[in-house]
């Protein structure tokens, strides 16, 4: 793809928060590789307060919200039409995105032949699930094409809209300072195996009464059940202890994990948001196969830890029952013990345990 003034390139990645932080990765190396090409980013509408100001993208292209199957494909190929693109680089498969992209003319359209894939005039074999390298450099597999060189590190671009921060001193309990406070993480993505209430109870109970840290736990649950359980075990809010479970948007919690003395859940997307704006944070891989590994998914940042042990999932074993058999290798004390050695680590570090 020439770089010339007028190129125009589409990054699509209608995928989950994990998945887009860590897409962001590749934003400065397509910049540098192509400087004189306009950049869209196509993603889930809810991602756009994080990308909205982004310096080195043209505009961020919202995918259309569930509509009906048809409506929604035509409203997205009117819209990538509109952009007159040279190419688009599909980074996850997405159907309808796929069949939009070829309605819309855009002559070169790549990306990986896997499932949903749609549309592409350039495909690559789809090795993901090898779990060889980092996701994030899976991407590059694709933008090779254009002759974006693979980076030595992977380094996420966020810019979360400046606005949010007062949106969030005004939501923040009395007291809650940078640095005061660290976050829990209790929520996973539908249907995968969650951390057991007991390993958030200890360590909350621990941060109060070893760091005298206020916890906050986070979640999309505002008034679950389990939430409330872990917060009167732990000690409640004379304790420090706070629900601060779905009162945030992304923009809001990439400033509250920004600013948390350390932040502890599952891989998941507060993990990734959390260590990409440069948090302390502690992640326990759920999922130990090469697929999802922390060798693949481990959160981008230079003081991210994760804890991540090899095992084998059974033949016949569900995803469920792996998982929490992946989290019996753990103990609380082990969970804590990872957190003060981040804690207390001398500066930014990058380690698995």
């Amino acid at each position: 793809m020439a770089s010339t003034g007028n190129s125009c390139l589409v990054l699509s990645r209608p995928d989950r928060i994990g998945d887009v932080v860590i897409t962001s990765a590749c934003f400065a190396p397509v910049r540098a590789a192509l400087p004189g090409t306009a950049i869209h980013f196509l993603a889930q509408g809810r991602m756009e307060p994080l990308f909205r100001a982004h310096p080195g993208l043209k505009s961020f292209q919202t995918v259309p919200p569930d509509l009906d199957p048809a409506r929604r494909r035509e409203r997205l190929a009117t819209q990538l039409a509109g952009l007159k693109a040279d190419c688009i680089v599909h980074l996850h498969a997405d159907p309808d995105v796929g069949w939009a992209a070829a309605q819309a003319g855009i002559p070169r359209r790549i990306g990986f032949d896997e499932k949903g894939a749609l549309g592409l005039t350039e495909s690559l074999p789809n090795r993901k699930k090898r779990g060889e390298k980092h996701e994030g450099f899976y991407n590059f597999d694709l933008l090779a094409r254009l002759g974006v060189p693979v980076p030595a590190k992977l380094v996420p671009q966020l810019m979360p809209e400046r606005e949010a921060l007062a949106r969030l001193s005004a939501k923040l309990p009395a007291g809650i300072v940078p640095g005061s406070y660290a976050v829990l993480h209790v929520g996973a993505h539908v249907g995968k195996p969650r951390i057991s209430p007991e390993f958030f109870i200890a360590t909350a109970r621990w941060l109060a009464r070893e760091r005298r840290l206020k916890v906050l736990v986070i979640g999309t649950e505002p008034d679950g059940k389990e939430v409330a359980a872990i917060l009167a075990e732990a000690g409640g809010t004379a304790a420090g202890m706070h629900n601060f479970c779905g009162q945030t948007d992304l923009a809001e919690a990439a400033f509250l994990l920004r600013d948390a003395a350390v932040v502890f859940g599952r891989d998941s997307g507060p993990a990734h948001l959390a260590a990409a704006m440069g948090a302390c944070t502690v992640t326990l891989m759920m999922d130990s196969e090469l697929t999802n590994s922390g060798r693949r998914w481990k959160p981008l940042g230079d003081n991210s830890w994760a804890l991540d042990k090899p095992l084998q999932r059974g033949w016949f074993e569900s995803k469920i029952a792996f998982g929490h058999r992946n989290l019996r290798q753990y103990t609380p004390e082990e969970i804590i013990g990872a957190i003060k050695i981040a804690l207390d680590a001398p500066g930014p570090a990058n380690r698995t345990f």
